[in-house]
């Protein structure tokens, strides 16, 4: 049983333990982490994927515990190739933290090879980041607005069930524009509205154990309509509500249990999505350059580009959602 959530509700009780569990297609659930008994134990992941027909940017900030990290990939998607890097810093008496407020905040992280500094206002963020030596060899820039558009997306709380003050809360919102440049080495991107879209992905946990965690997801224009996709693996009790959702202009539909079939550890090779009686029957296929898959590792992280093949019938059986050569990349990571 799916459980939606339509009210307002804070995670956490005055005892500490999560108040409810399910989801949402607007952020109803209050994190109100000071009353969260593992308060200082919780790890935080605020992820963004910018793209065009042309380029990919994935940036992730995250905070583990002591540990503060900065991840980037860059994809080319019409000429091909990838280049990431990332960096790790500890800090020991003073934590960096991500804002929790979605107005009027900024983030700002500075280290030897790299200054990012991310800007929230009440309906844009302002992206700028300065990497040296990117990937080893060459510079990355990037100066990028995103303006947020009205939207609904997907918000999911799941408690453990053992213990519920352990908590997992996820919030997918593909709900922004975006307008820029991203320069690497020799060349330069340029990003323009309309054609060019990004999603935010939130993720807060507190968990008793560590969890290897899959997810596809996919923001792109099918038949003149937005389209974004989030097919992900089990993270805590997920009996009233999972993340298998997909959004299409800014109406957010949602899926029970996705089967996935894999090719244990090949990431050249396609990877199988069905659910429902022919519900939802699709296929990521991986790019590849000169025989190797266009992918990326980033310490516990890895991101695959490619394509989506197969179609979904959830609204409309009569005119499912054909998603054919439709770029998507796939989300593997261990937290």
């Amino acid at each position: 049983m799916q459980r939606e959530i339509t009210e307002k509700h804070k995670i956490f009780e005055q005892d500490g333990k999560v108040m409810c569990a399910g989801w949402s297609k607007s952020p109803v659930f209050e994190y109100n982490q000071e009353q969260s008994k593992t308060y200082g134990k919780h790890g935080k992941r605020d992820c963004y994927f910018i793209s065009s027909d042309e380029v990919a940017l994935y940036l992730s900030a995250e905070n583990f515990g002591n540990e503060f990290l900065v991840k980037i990939a860059v994809a080319d998607l019409k000429r091909g190739g990838v280049i990431s890097d990332y960096t790790v810093k500890k800090s020991i008496f003073s934590k960096i933290d991500l804002p929790e407020s979605k107005s009027n905040n900024e983030l700002l992280f500075t280290d030897k090879q790299i200054q990012l500094q991310i800007t929230n206002t009440v309906d844009k963020k302002i992206i700028k980041c300065d990497f040296i030596d990117f990937g080893g060899n060459k510079n990355l820039y990037f100066n990028i607005i995103l303006s947020e558009l009205e939207s609904e997306g997907l918000y999911e709380l799941a408690p453990f069930e053992r213990n519920r003050r352990y908590f997992y809360y996820k919030q997918f919102m593909p709900n922004f524009l975006a307008q820029g440049i991203i320069r690497i080495g020799g060349l330069e991107y340029e990003l323009k509205e309309p054609n060019s879209r990004a999603y935010f992905d939130v993720t807060r946990f507190s968990k008793p154990r560590k969890h290897s965690y899959q997810r596809l997801s996919a923001d792109c224009i099918i038949d003149s309509k937005r389209f974004s996709l989030n097919l992900a693996s089990r993270v805590g009790d997920n009996r009233y509500g999972n993340e298998n959702s997909f959004i299409v202009n800014g109406k957010t539909a949602k899926l029970s249990q996705i089967n996935v079939k894999n090719t244990n550890g090949r990431l050249d090779r396609p990877w199988y999505f069905k659910g429902g009686i022919s519900a939802v029957d699709i296929i990521f296929k991986p790019f590849t350059v000169k025989g190797e898959p266009m992918a990326v590792n980033m310490d516990k992280t890895t991101i695959i580009f490619g394509i989506l093949l197969g179609n979904i019938k959830h609204i409309d059986f009569d005119n499912p959602i054909v998603l054919d050569n439709s770029h998507a990349h796939m989300i593997l990571t261990e937290f």
